[in-house]
């Protein structure tokens, strides 16, 4: 037979271990996000209203098209009104983060041109100079194939180039001569 205090004290280990797989369970749900295998966090995060380009100061929600992201492994999100501005951002993160590491980028996010899908931004394949103007003049254009690349190439003009292979060298030229396409709020 066992004591009343014996008895007490299991039950209470029980319950310390019903809680802690409670908890435990609802950490592993909240943080399973999709069926990729990435917690939710690192998934693309909406871009807002309120939310300005962390290169260049613009408004990323005017401009869905062209939008990208960094999340950082905490979970914050860097936000761009285009690849130029992310690129910019990533490959000079002491200018524009100081606070931030390279080894604190968790995902790159851009939208595939063609269909406006969200992603992986080290998987793209990038159109770079071509005749279709961003939000801030010539950009580096997403695609999720190196198909589609060679198709809006064909059309447009530009090289096709990969994430490991755009440099500062890379994004210089596009820099010069930036014609802003302004979406007023309306009044």
């Amino acid at each position: 037979m066992h004591s009343k205090q014996e008895n007490k004290h299991t039950l209470h280990l029980l319950m310390i271990l019903g809680l802690t797989a409670i908890l435990l369970g609802g950490s592993l749900a909240f943080a399973a996000g999709d069926n990729t295998g990435r917690p939710a966090a690192l998934e693309p995060q909406a871009i807002t209203e309120g939310m300005t380009c962390a290169a260049c100061g613009m408004y990323p929600y005017r401009y869905p098209q062209w939008q990208s992201q960094v999340v950082f492994a905490d979970g914050t999100v860097a936000a761009f009104d285009g690849c130029k501005c992310m690129f910019r951002f990533l490959l000079n993160m002491q200018k524009f983060a100081p606070e931030r590491q390279p080894d604190q980028v968790a995902v790159v996010w851009v939208k595939d041109f063609k269909t406006g899908k969200w992603l992986d931004g080290k998987a793209a394949h990038y159109v770079i100079d071509s005749k279709e103007m961003g939000p801030m003049g010539k950009e580096l254009i997403p695609f999720a194939t190196r198909a589609s690349a060679e198709e809006f190439k064909n059309a447009n003009g530009g090289t096709i180039k990969t994430y490991m292979n755009i440099s500062m060298e890379t994004i210089k030229p596009l820099m010069g001569g930036m014609q802003m396409k302004m979406q007023h709020p309306p009044m």
